[in-house]
């Protein structure tokens, strides 16, 4: 038996080793006294303790919980709860927050102008329909978000998704513009994130763990980054295919660097200057004198502009070219095409989603309040599917933006309804005015917007330090999305995430447990000194879920604990000059406080498992069980019927004076016992 307390075998609670790195190992020094807490009471097994105090388990109706729970909801929470707007709407403080909600609005929308178009182009769509998506679906996020401060419109991540499934389904060789599989595949994310919503699964993007959202967005961000190099350098690419892109595109690059136009580049290099001069010089200074911030990407796009007009660069560079003016008439999205880019948008669907409602949570704990889950599903599914109607891709919450509407004094949705009139007056009577803008300044706007999606390589050392699994979750999805594709780099994330649950899952925690001396404390032997381990009886305790997944890790870890294996103990004690010995285990406690789930299948293991030690002298007692595990051994006749395969205790100490009790009979007193005290 391990003897960690002392070579007497008498501990002193008044005293620790130093553990220092010149600490004399014959002085000890004293420990901080601790209050004692004094409890009296009858040691219990788990059946008396529920007889004495009438234990029952709760009826459970399905049905009629839902009628009484229909029964309570009246016209008002019903109305509250679909219209979040009149949740926060009588909270709503004139004029301070309305300032601070125009003042955002118009931050934002002025971003929007320049974001939309470029974002756009991402996508393979016409530039107007970003300013389209900034502007029908934020309508609807206006009314059904639950989010006041997430900033809806165009996101590059979803942008470059839109973009390739719109590469995939139209151009040459194909039927369909690029403008309807943009349209058809905004309805088809509507429609999923509105099942989505109908069937409550808004908790189910969180499997999609922080690693796999970091590295998936980071690898995404290389793509948006090289997808707009042949706008900087002005050169035009062959048909790429869908994978290995990236490789494909620098080597094509390569390739055409001879061919690069020169004015082309050196208005891309001025414009990147001017935002990374703006980005990490001025817009920090200028942040503490004042909230807004200088809207340095509209003065690049009207410049670019202006200067295209006065030198007619439209001969010589690639611009925009055609935008219409006024707002689009409604029109049914294209229906052939369904079908065939069904499995693309749900990618689509839970990306945008799992980005929106992240962001949401984030400002939501800084000010206090809770989002809906399924709540942002009905408002991003209704606000895709309206949008589809005019012209729109599917559209989601930026960061960038949502920073600058915060920072800017946004306090609610109304700042989305202020920017929404602002592209509106833009769509009216402004947006053939952008018609000469160089492609190439649109470009270096995009390519610097994911300067903080880049950053995020930074990060990788951190998962690293929070486990292997993290770590290995953000290197393969990153990997993946920038040496494959971005749909395959979200599966491979997908299934890591998922995988990393099942594999913790198949190794929970374990650990042999000692007592605190003259107490009912059980601490892990190998975290804390000074416990003592009583002679014949083994504590382990158990963390997690024991089900046909880890059943066998369950069994293999307790043999190695008891360090016996089973088939070889068993046909020792068949033998016939068998003798055991003095110290061998009598009575294993298994500590189950943190057991929160058990199935079928790990029951019948742990019957078999044992009748197997008892074969060999050990008798299994349970400590702990929670009421549903109890209930569940119950029903499967574990414990309380007629075979009654164990003893159940509500906690160690009642467990381990049972097992001491009947190692007092078997050897006549002749073991060291718990001390009596009043506990």
């Amino acid at each position: 038996m391990r003897n960690s307390h002392g070579s007497n075998g008498v501990f002193n609670p008044g005293y620790s080793r130093d553990s220092g790195e010149n600490a004399d190992p014959g002085v000890r020094k004293p420990r901080p006294k601790l209050s004692q807490v004094i409890v009296t009471r009858p040691h219990y097994q788990q059946e008396d303790l529920n007889n004495a105090f009438n234990y029952f388990k709760p009826k459970s109706n399905f049905f009629q919980e839902a009628l009484e729970g229909m029964r309570d909801v009246d016209t008002k929470s019903c109305i509250t709860g679909l219209f979040p707007i009149f949740q926060w709407l009588p909270e709503y403080q004139f004029p301070t927050d309305l300032l601070g909600d125009i003042i955002s609005g118009i931050t934002v929308g002025v971003m929007h102008i320049p974001q939309g178009m470029g974002y756009a182009l991402l996508a393979n769509m016409p530039p107007i329909t970003g300013i389209y998506t900034a502007f029908f679906p934020v309508f609807i996020y206006f009314l059904f978000g639950s989010s006041r401060h997430n900033s809806m419109g165009t996101l590059a991540v979803v942008s470059i998704m839109t973009g390739k499934v719109v590469y995939n389904h139209s151009g040459a060789g194909s039927n369909y513009t690029n403008l309807e599989v943009g349209t058809a595949l905004c309805f088809m994310v509507g429609l999923i994130q509105l099942v989505m919503c109908l069937l409550r699964m808004g908790a189910a993007s969180f499997l999609l763990s922080e690693a796999l959202v970091s590295g998936f967005t980071t690898g995404a961000a290389v793509y948006v980054f090289t997808s707009q190099m042949k706008d900087i350098l002005g050169v035009t690419l062959p048909p790429l295919g869908s994978r290995f892109e990236i490789v494909n595109t620098y080597y094509e690059l390569g390739k055409r660097i001879p061919d690069t136009n020169l004015i082309n580049l050196g208005i891309a290099a001025v414009s990147i200057i001017i935002l990374l001069i703006n980005n990490e010089i001025i817009k920090p200074r200028l942040a503490k004198l004042c909230i807004i911030p200088i809207p340095i990407q509209l003065i690049l796009v009207v410049s670019g502009t202006l200067l295209s007009i006065q030198y007619n660069l439209k001969d010589s560079l690639k611009v925009v070219g055609t935008i219409p003016q006024g707002l689009p008439a409604p029109q049914m999205p294209n229906v052939n095409l369904f079908s065939e880019i069904f499995v693309e948008s749900i990618t689509v669907a839970v990306v945008g989603y799992t980005i929106s409602v992240s962001l949401g949570i984030i400002f939501a704990k800084k000010e206090n309040y809770e989002i809906g889950f399924n709540q942002e599903l009905l408002a991003l599914g209704a606000g895709n599917l309206f949008g589809s109607f005019f012209s729109c891709f599917p559209f989601a919450a930026s960061l960038s933006r949502a920073a600058i509407q915060y920072l800017a004094g946004g306090k609610t949705q109304i700042t989305g309804l202020v920017s929404c009139s602002l592209l509106a007056v833009v769509l009216l009577f402004v947006a053939s005015f952008f018609e000469p803008l160089p492609r190439c300044i649109l470009a270096s706007i995009i390519a610097v917007s994911v300067q903080g999606l880049l950053m995020q390589v930074k990060d990788l050392p951190q998962f690293w330090r929070q486990g292997f699994f993290d770590g290995v979750t953000w290197v393969l999805t990153f990997v993946s999305v920038v040496f494959i594709s971005i749909d395959v780099g979200l599966v491979v994330g997908f299934a890591l995430s998922v995988s990393t649950i099942f594999f913790r899952a198949l190794k929970p925690y374990m650990c042999k447990m000692g007592n605190v001396p003259n107490s009912d404390v059980y601490l892990d032997i190998t975290r804390y000194e000074g416990l003592i381990e009583f002679r014949g009886i083994k504590i382990i305790h158990y963390s997690g879920g024991l089900h046909f997944a880890s059943r066998a890790t369950f069994k293999n870890t307790i043999c190695q604990f008891l360090d016996i294996n089973l088939t070889e103990e068993i046909k020792r004690h068949k033998a016939s000059e068998f003798v055991e010995a003095d110290d061998a285990v009598k009575f294993l406690v298994l500590d189950f406080t943190a057991l929160s789930y058990i199935d079928p299948s790990a029951i019948s293991t742990f019957k078999s498992f044992i009748k197997e030690l008892e074969s060999i002298n050990i008798q299994t007692l349970l400590a702990g069980c929670s009421p549903l595990v109890f209930e569940k051994m119950k029903k499967c006749n574990f414990i309380g019927g007629e075979e009654n395969y164990v003893r159940t205790y509500p906690t160690i100490h009642d467990a381990v004076h049972f097992a001491q009790k009947q190692l007092r009979l078997r050897t006549g007193g002749a073991v060291e016992t718990i001390q009596e005290v009043r506990l």
